[in-house]
């Protein structure tokens, strides 16, 4: 399968470890970037034979099957739907989309094409996201659960010398809930289901993007708790919680280790770690779906993807975080 890619910084470099895992069967073959320069280095660096000035130009090239989106989220839709509207299959980095409308068409559109679009959320391909849903039986009735994600962006002093680098920048879609929250939402939603009531908060940054958010997530008979931010750090432990026993979490952004405690046995803590790399076994499931001419992962259906955009977007509106794309 021939990969394009929009879009190069950290990311990308990451997806290429897992594509070169993959080599047999993925090849890189194309990239643009939003500077041409940029586009250059990338190819050079990973030897890519076709560098194109803009998406467009590389969809209409022939040179592709698949596209790897990693650009800022407010430019997710309009280059996911040119992918999906040529029929050439989609790999788009979280979130999927800027909020539930704009996820709604994209997914509607895909099947209409009968294209496969998925969305790149690191924990939801894991083995380690099994190992809690089967765990969860384990540690008796769930009471509450803490899923936290904060890290002190290394563009946070850029921005607080007026640099305003992409990272805080309202007109990109992004911040604290959309670029780190996504993650730990996504686990919340996928582990329990969209909540029964959302209570939610952020600090607000004066270029209009949440620097931190918080939440709580009412089910019934327990409640989970979300931390998400980009300029502090924290050493808050993910956890679920039941009358049995602990599930502790390391890293949820790609559930990197998975601890289970039990209450009446604190001894014996059985520990799991997360093994492969996370971008090879997105691209196994990408391979999956496609090359088994589906247009929808069962790893990560559709529906779930909706109720997570749809959760994040009522953070968002309850917050105050608006964007653009929401009028």
């Amino acid at each position: 399968m021939r990969f394009g890619i929009v879009g190069t910084n950290f990311i990308t470099d990451e997806f290429m470890e897992g594509a070169m895992l993959m080599k047999d069967c993925i090849e890189v073959t194309s990239v643009c970037s939003g500077k041409i320069e940029n586009a250059k280095k990338f190819a050079e660096k990973y030897s890519i034979k076709n560098v194109y000035e803009n998406h467009i130009e590389m969809l209409d090239s022939g040179e592709i099957d698949s596209i790897y989106i990693a650009v800022p989220n407010a430019l997710h839709f309009n280059i996911a739907m040119a992918a999906i509207q040529r029929r050439i299959s989609v790999f788009c980095e979280k979130p999927l989309a800027v909020n539930s409308g704009q996820a709604r068409v994209l997914i509607n559109e895909a099947l209409k094409n009968k294209v496969y679009v998925h969305h790149g959320v690191v924990p939801l391909y894991t083995e380690n996201l099994n190992v809690i849903k089967n765990n969860l039986q384990n540690i008796g009735r769930i009471r509450r659960a803490i899923f936290g994600l904060n890290q002190y962006s290394s563009r946070y002093d850029r921005y607080l010398r007026g640099e305003n680098p992409t990272t805080f920048r309202n007109e990109l879609a992004n911040g604290a809930i959309m670029d780190l929250g996504v993650y730990i939402v996504s686990l919340c939603v996928s582990l329990f289901g969209k909540p029964r009531n959302i209570f939610a908060n952020s600090i607000m940054l004066e270029s209009n993007v949440d620097g931190s958010t918080s939440a709580i997530l009412s089910y019934d008979n327990f409640e989970v708790i979300l931390l998400c931010s980009k300029i502090i750090d924290s050493n808050v432990v993910s956890e679920i919680s039941g009358e049995d026993g602990i599930i502790s979490i390391g890293v949820p952004s790609r559930i990197s280790t998975v601890k289970i405690m039990k209450r009446l046995n604190t001894a014996n803590i059985e520990t799991f770690n997360e093994m492969e790399n996370s971008f090879k076994r997105q691209l196994k499931e990408f391979l999956n779906v496609v090359e088994n001419g589906n247009y929808e992962s069962d790893v990560v259906p559709y529906s779930l993807s909706i109720d997570i955009i749809d959760v994040m977007t009522e953070i968002r509106k309850i917050c105050g975080v608006k964007f653009k794309e929401d009028e």
